[in-house]
């Protein structure tokens, strides 16, 4: 795809207050947005592995968490930035799960802030499925409606909610975000992801959200992945950069290049930004992965199949290699979710 350039990016985001909140691929989306805003280049290898260990990034300011209050990776981590030049607003927001007293705190902020957020992109999937136990993912099914619902109560009308999808992962990330109960069985992830990626997506829908489906777009783009199988590269950063640049062009009509090219992205965004296709289309992203004959997706639980196939730490020390555990759970799966871990292996081979 076309990448953004700086001139382009200030056209559209003029006067405009931006709130990013999510991750750390958030926050280096946010880092590449602000970076972008003031020059043509990408990050360096360092400056992406830059967060709440600096207190200045690009311009920005470290307002609450990070270095100031010593945290770790854990849980309880937070971290607010601002970047404020002349006509641009930007906030970043770290969230480690998409409801909680983190949350609660900004939309309270929203709240009485008289200035409303024009744009706020948020994403919270990989932290909340990961490292919260076995009920991760219900709590996560629960918390996102109420979470969506305070965030479009705490801002205006007219403020646009861009729901990202989480990106997609290798099939062995060794991120720090990943419990270490679940190493093992990381490869069973990429599976996971599809599924709560597709049930946030239709439910920010409903919300009345845009949404972004990164994990559609990226799906065959595992080079631009960084080697922890989860973090990018600065390429890949701001192909995300673009994309939703390119998105919320359309929604705020400031188009940025010639109508041609526009109309060729609005084709193009047709089966990948949820607001955009047409009811009868709603599982192209899905179909698209699992088969032009499946009209949608499974209900496939990845705590269910780690409860009922993975032997317990004990079983694990009596010489059960994690391979042949990782074998045997494929082996359990349906037919849909063994195509799909099989389409997600071919997408991860090089190109030649």
């Amino acid at each position: 795809m076309e990448q953004i350039r700086s001139r382009n990016l200030r056209q559209i985001f003029q006067n405009k207050y931006v709130v990013f909140m999510g991750d750390s691929n958030m926050r280096s989306i946010y880092k590449d947005f602000i970076l972008l805003l003031q020059e043509d280049r990408l990050m360096s290898d360092l400056e992406r592995k830059f967060g709440g260990n600096k207190d200045r990034i690009f311009g920005d300011i470290l307002l609450e968490g990070g270095v100031y209050k010593s945290l770790s990776s854990g849980i309880e981590y937070e971290e607010k930035r601002i970047f404020l030049a002349n006509i641009f607003l930007v906030k970043f927001f770290f969230l480690t799960r998409c409801r909680n007293d983190v949350t609660a705190r900004v939309f309270e902020e929203f709240r009485k802030d008289s200035e409303k957020p024009d744009l706020v992109i948020i994403n919270s999937t990989l932290w909340d499925i990961s490292r919260y136990g076995q009920n991760g993912e219900t709590d996560f099914k629960t918390n996102l409606p109420q979470c969506f619902d305070e965030l479009r109560a705490a801002t205006s009308p007219t403020t646009i909610i861009l729901w990202l999808t989480a990106l997609p992962i290798s099939a062995e990330p060794n991120a720090i975000v990943f419990d270490e109960q679940y190493r093992p069985e990381n490869k069973y992830w990429r599976t996971q992801f599809l599924h709560i990626n597709s049930f946030s997506a239709e439910l920010a829908k409903k919300k009345n959200c845009e949404v972004l489906d990164v994990h559609y777009l990226f799906r065959e783009l595992p080079e631009l992945r960084g080697t922890d199988g989860c973090h990018w590269t600065s390429i890949g950063y701001r192909a995300v950069t673009s994309y939703l640049t390119q998105l919320v062009s359309l929604i705020w009509h400031v188009p940025y290049i010639d109508r041609n090219v526009i109309e060729a992205k609005e084709r193009e965004f047709h089966g990948v930004c949820h607001r955009k296709i047409k009811e009868e289309n709603e599982h192209v992203i899905v179909n698209s992965l699992i088969g032009a004959n499946t009209t949608g997706t499974t209900d496939f639980d990845l705590n269910t199949y780690l409860t009922n196939h993975v032997p317990i730490r004990s079983e694990t020390q009596n010489g059960v290699h994690p391979a042949d555990r990782v074998s045997a759970m494929i082996g359990q799966m349906n037919d849909t979710d063994r195509r799909i871990l099989s389409l997600m292996d071919y997408y991860e081979k090089p190109k030649k």
